[in-house]
């Protein structure tokens, strides 16, 4: 029999595994989508999904996933979602580095201090065992020190967004999609990321793509499951923060702590993020 691998073996072979089939996806995809993870990239599939349904004749109970509407119909583009772990490392590459750089790269971002408190629900109330140890998740801790010190928490957000924020200057084509834009005007923001991607939708596909993906309609197909996807699958359906599509209210960080521990997060991202997206996110220095 076998003995089992060492913790650090194990991990070490897990994000090799990872990292070689993101690099896979990446490079042979037709433009790619980057992001931290909780920053709206569920809700972005599922309008990307809605208008491929529609223009294609596909099933509209499914969720786009890489290549798999590509293998429906060919003319639906190739669309590898990342979060980027392993994307620096291909940039360098002296072959793949070119290529990827001339690709169309959309960079969804989201005010840090949401993205924190979206992911202590995530850890929390939905990540496997696996990821709560590899964090190092304590269930027991609150929110505020989960936010401030978690290895995924406002340090590694800010520093995630600081970085790809360098990084993308020197790429070809990228196009920054802030999320609380898209929520402030989901139309036109969306209406914009198709011209640049160059996918021609009307403005009525468009409208109808996001009333179909409205945070209220995503809550109730998530619910039932409707997808019959992980990704859109709640967790708990008594328990609506372990819902993918939780509340996705911009600003909502404050509504979880007191004036002075929001006056701590708020004055620790306005000191750790790069000055050029504070505007975007409401921060003075």
């Amino acid at each position: 029999m076998t003995a089992p691998l060492p913790k650090q073996r194990r991990i070490a072979a897990r994000h090799r595994l990872r990292a070689g089939l993101d690099n896979r996806q990446v490079l042979s995809a037709d433009m790619v989508v980057l992001s931290r993870a909780k920053s709206g990239r569920t809700w972005l599939r599922a309008m990307f999904s809605r208008l491929y349904q529609r223009k294609y004749g596909l099933a509209e109970n499914q969720l786009l996933e890489y290549d798999n509407f590509h293998k429906q119909n060919a003319q639906v583009p190739v669309v590898a979602m990342t979060h980027g772990h392993y994307l620096e490392n291909l940039a360098r590459h002296p072959r793949h580095g070119g290529p990827l750089k001339a690709m169309p790269v959309v960079f969804l971002l989201r005010d840090p201090r949401d993205v924190a408190v979206s992911e202590f629900f995530q850890s929390t109330r939905r990540a496997s065992a696996y990821k709560r140890e590899l964090y190092q998740v304590d269930e027991a801790g609150s929110m505020f020190e989960f936010v401030m010190q978690s290895p995924l928490g406002l340090p590694a957000i800010c520093d995630y967004l600081n970085h790809w924020h360098r990084e993308l200057q020197g790429w070809d084509r990228v196009h920054y999609l802030f999320y609380e834009k898209l929520r402030a005007e989901p139309q036109s923001q969306m209406a914009d990321l198709l011209a640049f991607l160059g996918q021609d939708f009307s403005a009525d596909d468009i409208a109808e793509a996001v009333e179909f993906c409205s945070f209220e309609a995503l809550k109730r197909k998530e619910r039932d499951n409707y997808f019959n996807n992980s990704r859109l699958k709640a967790k708990n359906v008594e328990d609506p923060d372990s819902y993918k599509v939780r509340r996705g209210k911009v600003g909502g960080y404050r509504d979880y702590f007191s004036d002075s521990e929001a006056e701590r997060i708020d004055r620790y991202v306005a000191d750790r993020l790069d000055p050029a997206l504070h505007e975007a996110f409401g921060l003075t220095a």
